[in-house]
């Protein structure tokens, strides 16, 4: 037996094998490696995606850090705004209650008004007397009317007193019928203030005047005629306003007067 030939053989078996198996170990090591890349890729993925999401959370926090300082910021403001309607709302029962009270405090005060002014244009001298009377009777129906606020009866009371305190300071002249003799005869009336009431006759002949203490007209003597023609040309405005010397004699609507000064 050739020994030597059985050896090669083997030997040239071996050699063969051998670079099979090289090739083997060699593609192991490439997919391992091939895999550890793929495994650190996808690793590094997952890096990325967290890093992402960890960058939105960031952001979404501080957002959410500034909204609520901002809420913050004006719930406290809203605190102080509550805190000032509730002393408003306490502020304005108050008032209510004070107003209420007022109210009842007012009524008789305003019915006390009427009936003082009602007594002085009762005791005045005779002018306007009509006019005088509907304001009396349009304010106490203003007294009994529910509808009507106690401001507005109020203010209206003292228009009523303004216009009465007014008549004071003017000078004016009208015509009207006056029980004069057997007659009633038309009169040019001149009213001087609250202080006098004068009737001139249509002739220029004859002047009178009210005597408020026995509630009637009485003539004047005939030397204060030209005074009385006077005071007539100013109220009608015929000439021009000027220092008028006029007979004033006592009358009982003095007191009266006071007694309009003390209710205004």
């Amino acid at each position: 037996m050739n020994y030597s030939a059985i050896w090669s053989i083997g030997l040239l078996a071996g050699l063969l094998i051998m670079p099979v198996q090289a090739t083997s170990e060699l593609d192991n090591i490439i997919g391992s490696k091939q895999q550890s890349q793929a495994q650190a890729q996808r690793t590094q993925n997952n890096i990325a995606e967290l890093d992402e999401k960890t960058s939105e959370t960031v952001a979404e926090y501080r957002a959410l850090l500034r909204e609520n300082a901002v809420l913050t910021t004006y719930t406290s403001q809203l605190e102080k705004q509550v805190a000032q309607q509730q002393q408003l709302l306490i502020s304005l029962e108050n008032n209510m209650a004070n107003v209420r009270e007022t109210r009842m405090e007012l009524t008789p005060l305003m019915q006390q008004m009427v009936q003082v002014l009602t007594l002085f244009v009762e005791q005045d001298i005779p002018f306007l007397w009509q006019e005088r009377q509907l304001r009396l009777a349009e304010l106490n129906r203003l007294l009994d009317n529910p509808n009507i606020s106690v401001a507005d009866k109020y203010r209206r009371i003292l228009e009523a007193y303004q216009i009465e305190t007014e008549y004071g300071d003017t000078i004016e002249t009208w015509q009207a019928q006056l029980p004069l003799s057997d007659a009633d005869k038309t009169v040019q009336l001149i009213r001087v203030g609250r202080v006098a009431l004068y009737y001139l006759t249509p002739d220029r002949n004859h002047a009178g005047y009210w005597d408020n203490s026995s509630r009637t007209w009485l003539d004047l003597p005939a030397t204060w005629l030209s005074k009385v023609k006077q005071a007539y040309e100013v109220a009608d405005n015929k000439t021009v306003p000027t220092l008028l010397a006029l007979p004033l004699l006592e009358a009982a609507h003095t007191v009266s007067a006071t007694s309009l000064q003390e209710a205004l």
